[in-house]
């Protein structure tokens, strides 16, 4: 299964309870490339550096975490075991430039790396 990926969202609703993933990140990023792979009938996962892997209506509580550096490795083996456990043969990760976001850096690699321990086919599309 091919699927479409990209980075959670700092900007959050802060509703107490669990909402879904789509919905919980206020980003027009996410909201482009969900629209997108709905389109084109894939999959698609947003990139969170607390749950790994999410799927769009996946609930999730309100929280405020920053993936950090010393963190890659470890979300990696998450998404890792999560890119077999969902089937997914090839990835197309969408994420802004480094420039534009250096807080997107540890996403991009812990995504990287998990498509490398699994033998994952990916495409990077800077927006």
């Amino acid at each position: 299964m091919q699927a479409f990926c990209t980075y959670c969202s700092r900007d959050k609703i802060a509703e107490p309870g669990d909402l879904p993933a789509i919905r919980r990140y206020q980003d027009s990023r996410i909201e482009k490339v969900y629209a997108a792979a709905s389109k084109l009938g894939l999959e698609f996962y947003i990139l969170s550096g607390e749950f790994g892997l999410l799927h769009p209506q996946q609930p999730i509580q309100w929280y405020d975490h920053l993936l950090k550096p010393e963190e890659v490795s470890s979300l990696a083996d998450r998404v890792a075991g999560q890119l077999r456990d969902y089937r997914i043969t090839g990835l197309v990760y969408f994420t802004e430039s480094f420039a534009q976001d250096p807080n997107a850096i540890p996403y991009h690699d812990a995504i990287v790396a998990a498509c490398s321990r699994t033998r994952l086919p990916m495409l990077v599309i800077d927006l």
